[in-house]
């Protein structure tokens, strides 16, 4: 690989020397600048930016000596040598020269060896300075690329370089923050105490943020404070040490943490008023339902909510004449929303219980009374049902539930009335078609009523409990304690699994004697 061109800028008033000079430069792969006195050799190095000086000490305008300072003045980012090239040889012109700024100097007539094996040696001292110069700029972009500020101090705690983020989070330029204690960065009472910090640790070792992250206050360049962390790290170099530290702004880290704060103090708060609501609904609600009618010795019955509070209602009553009125209904959903669905059918049925009401009358009503207040969407799915006094006949509706199972004292399926009528509150009653079924029976019997979140309940392995599951577990449970056995057969179905809607459940004796009672009474209750 070809060696860099070097541009080189050559001071001299006399021409010959110039010649000479500029000859030795073309044999060593260098570009010369010309300049015929001390003016002209500081503006062409102001303009043209060489990458080293020869320069002449006796010129007329301005001297050699003078030019080397004015030059040196300018300061600048890299190094540039300046070679001193004078027919002056006394000790003190050399020692006057070098102290001016030059870092070599040759006495005329110039010897090509010498002046070469200088070149060389310069030309190495470059290509040094370029290669640290390239790894330097490498480190400046990756220090200039982070996030969190980078700030490094002498152990007397004055800052000796800032990466562009450092500048960001403090509002200084670099320049405002090179050569500034640190206290510049801190509010008080830090500020006063740290310099005592710095000294105490350079003393004793004893360390209260070196090799941690802190939670600190910083000092902006305008007075304003803001939340920050902190890491320092402590670098000893060979005749020195130096602090490292890093610095992340977390002003917004604080907003969100505060605003997640304020918003859960919102959803707690939202929490705790939407269980007073549900507690003020399910107290309502219970109020309404006649749980005195679901202690019927004819009736078993349990209801297990999804969540807190179950949208499944099952009510019971018996009209002043003894009939009995039953009925399970599950509404859209499940929770408050479906419970507030069905709570204005418990007035309705009661009133027609109490009115001794056929069963065509009473869905009518409850069908008309659901159409008017319910939205679009929502509906509330049932079975009613409705036994004589005094004899052994029945009628039910259903609409929109499982089948409606008649078994005997065996669990067997006698009968099975099957939904083929629209849940409430979807057609107006006079399109709906409101049609019970009429039944009878003659031997020991039981009508099972439940709703769908029994028969699709799922477990995790995606398992309904099905409809086959409630016979089964009907046949293998005896006649007075069929609730509580598939109570056990769906906990145990589900095992870890909550339900994924509300369970009702609803077993009512059909009468053998001709006074409509039962010989043993049954068993209700929640799951």
């Amino acid at each position: 690989m070809s060696e860099k061109q070097l541009r080189v800028l050559v001071a001299d008033d006399i021409a010959s020397n110039r010649t000479i000079v500029g000859a030795f430069l073309a044999h060593l792969n260098c570009t010369p600048i010309f300049a015929s006195d001390g003016i002209e050799a500081v503006d062409l190095f102001r303009q043209e930016a060489p990458d080293i000086v020869l320069m002449d000490l006796m010129m007329p305008r301005l001297d050699g000596f003078e030019a080397i300072k004015q030059i040196r003045a300018m300061g600048g980012d890299h190094w540039v040598p300046i070679i001193i090239l004078s027919a002056l040889s006394g000790e003190g012109d050399v020692v006057h020269g070098l102290e001016v700024g030059a870092d070599d100097y040759l006495t005329k007539p110039l010897s090509f060896p010498v002046f070469a094996a200088r070149f060389k040696a310069l030309r190495r001292l470059l290509d040094m300075q370029r290669r640290l110069s390239g790894s330097l700029e490498q480190v400046r972009a990756v220090a200039n690329g982070v996030i969190d500020g980078i700030i490094s101090a002498d152990e007397s705690g004055t800052i000796l370089s800032v990466n562009r983020s450092a500048t960001q989070i403090f509002g200084y330029t670099a320049n405002e923050m090179v050569g500034q204690n640190l206290r510049i960065l801190m509010p008080s009472p830090n500020r006063e105490a740290h310099d005592a910090y710095l000294q105490r640790y350079r003393e004793s070792g004893e360390k209260r943020i070196i090799g941690q992250i802190r939670e600190l206050t910083g000092i902006r360049k305008d007075g304003s404070t803001f939340p920050l962390e902190l890491g320092v790290s402590d670098i000893h170099l060979p005749n020195r040490r130096m602090f490292i530290g890093v610095v992340r702004d977390t002003s917004e880290k604080r907003r969100i943490q505060q605003q997640l704060a304020e918003d859960a103090a919102r959803l707690q708060r939202y929490h705790d008023e939407s269980e007073r609501e549900q507690e003020l609904a399910m107290a309502i609600m219970e109020r309404q339902i006649r749980s005195d009618w679901l202690r019927d010795g004819a009736v078993q019955y349990a209801v297990m909510p999804a969540r807190n509070f179950s949208g499944d209602v099952v009510l019971v009553a018996r009209s002043p004449q003894g009939a009995l009125y039953a009925m399970l209904a599950d509404a859209t959903g499940h929770g408050l929303a479906a419970a507030v669905s069905v709570l204005p059918a418990l007035g309705a049925f009661y009133r027609g219980a109490a009115g001794n009401a056929p069963l065509p009358a009473l869905v009518t009503e409850l069908n008309s009374l659901l159409c008017g207040l319910l939205p679009r969407g929502r509906f509330v799915a049932a079975a009613v049902v409705r036994l004589e006094a005094g004899s052994r006949n029945g009628k039910i509706w259903v609409g929109g539930v499982p089948d409606v199972l008649r078994i005997g004292d065996d669990g067997r399926v006698l009968q099975r009335f099957v939904s083929r009528q629209l849940p409430l509150g979807i057609l107006p009653s006079s399109e709906a078609g409101i049609v019970p079924e009429a039944f009878s029976w003659n031997e020991p019997s039981q009508l099972v009523l439940c709703s769908d979140g029994l028969t699709e309940a799922e477990n995790s392995a995606g398992e309904a409990f099905s409809a086959s599951g409630l016979e089964r577990t009907l046949q293998s449970t005896p006649r007075a304690s069929r609730v509580a056995g598939l109570r056990q057969a769906l906990t145990a179905h589900l095992g870890r699994q909550p339900a994924g809607d509300d369970v009702s459940v609803l077993i009512i004796d059909c009468a053998m004697d001709d006074g409509g009672n039962v010989a043993k009474p049954g068993e209700g209750g929640k799951l």
